[in-house]
């Protein structure tokens, strides 16, 4: 399975294509219709270069993105410093970061991070995003379901997010977004979950 090295390689390599060099465009489309409020503390697993985080800081988020790679880490930190915006980078493994966060993000942001991961650990995901959260805090999540043999990305199904999510989260709105990018068109589930107590 793809691990650290694998990953810091393709980003030495450039070789992304994931990455689509800007914002996603449904969560633009949830900031401008007021679904995401402004001021709010946010974190951002598995946020290779960090499109959606830098975006977030700038409109006023408390963000906090992480990725395990050192040198999209690097790149990130470059491109914080650049642009002037405040935003935490971290460095370091989604499933073992530091207990004294826990519980403490408003939201999280779902982009690219479940689909790169073993689908094995994809209990592991949930537990880390609930375990994140305040109660009562926000999944606004992008599930890739492109149907495709193979990963990563591995893809998912509407029926295996509700099953692993539904123990520990509301669903309190979950559909395929008309907002994706045309290579994404039809394949991307926008999740709206909520934490539920313990």
């Amino acid at each position: 399975m793809p691990d650290q090295q694998f990953w810091n390689q393709r980003y030495i390599e450039k070789n992304t294509g994931w990455d689509l060099g800007s914002v996603s465009r449904p969560f633009v489309h949830l900031l401008e219709t007021g679904r995401l409020k402004r001021g709010m503390s946010i974190l951002i697993p598995g946020s290779g270069r960090s499109h959606e985080g830098i975006y977030l800081a700038r409109e006023g988020f408390r963000v906090t993105v992480v990725d395990f790679a050192p040198e999209v880490t690097r790149e990130v930190r470059e491109q914080v410093a650049k642009e002037g915006v405040r935003m935490e980078v971290l460095n370091e493994d989604i499933f073992q970061l530091d207990p004294a966060t826990h519980g403490t993000f408003d939201y999280l942001l779902e982009q690219t991070c479940f689909c790169a991961i073993d689908p094995e650990r994809r209990s592991e995901y949930v537990e880390m995003a609930w375990r994140m959260l305040r109660p009562g805090g926000m999944l606004f999540g992008l599930f890739y379901a492109h149907g495709r043999e193979g990963g990563p990305p591995w893809t998912t199904t509407p029926e295996e997010v509700r099953a692993l999510f539904d123990p520990r989260f509301d669903f309190l709105e979950f559909s395929v977004t008309e907002q994706s990018v045309d290579s994404r068109k039809g394949e991307e589930l926008l999740a709206f979950l909520r934490r539920r107590p313990g």
